[in-house]
């Protein structure tokens, strides 16, 4: 009876390990190739659904939605909430996530500084390469994020979520050519014709 009386904060108390299981499942390769070819803005999806599925088990309100448009402020609170449910499930974690955490949030605001700085003329425009390439790497911290979210839910390689939507697709497609211009239009500023 005392039981039926608890409130959900409550349980959550007495089951620590209730979310657990609740976090957004993709394979490794889908994650980077729709991150890189979106320019990003599929992480903000990631991070959405990932704060929406723990949402019902975390005692304090919170806006999935919020969290995932502002993720570069919330990397660190999900990597903790993924790192205590590693060690609730004895998984192994070498204390890395928090540094990958940190390396994301890092190459994101380094290569955003990178671009910036060029788009005003304050230093060379070859900083627009720096751009991508942190760009590029910061896809690789994210991934190693999924990678311990996929063994909390028992899928290694993310076969729940592996194949692309059409919509995935579309949107890949539709990136792929900003990517070409964009990458044509910054070579043409580096070297233009003589």
């Amino acid at each position: 009876m005392e039981a039926e009386m608890m409130q959900p904060n409550d349980i959550e108390e007495i089951d620590p390990a209730s979310g657990d299981m609740a976090y957004f499942s993709v394979s490794n390769n889908k994650l980077r190739n729709l991150y890189l070819l979106t320019f990003g803005l599929y992480a903000i999806y990631w991070f959405y659904k990932n704060w929406q599925l723990q949402q019902p088990y975390m005692k304090k309100k919170i806006m999935p939605k919020m969290r995932g448009i502002f993720n570069i402020f919330f990397t660190h609170s999900l990597a903790k909430r993924i790192k205590a449910s590693l060690t609730r499930q004895n998984q192994r974690e070498n204390g890395s996530l928090l540094w990958f955490a940190s390396l994301f949030v890092l190459f994101l605001i380094l290569g955003n500084l990178a671009s910036t700085l060029a788009d005003r003329g304050l230093v060379p425009p070859y900083f627009k390469l720096i751009w991508i390439m942190l760009f590029y790497i910061s896809s690789f911290p994210l991934v190693e994020l999924q990678d311990k979210i996929n063994l909390l839910k028992n899928d290694p390689f993310g076969q729940l979520n592996s194949h692309y939507s059409w919509i995935n697709i579309s949107i890949m497609v539709v990136g792929g050519i900003l990517w070409l211009f964009g990458i044509v239009g910054s070579l043409a500023i580096i070297s233009p014709p003589e």
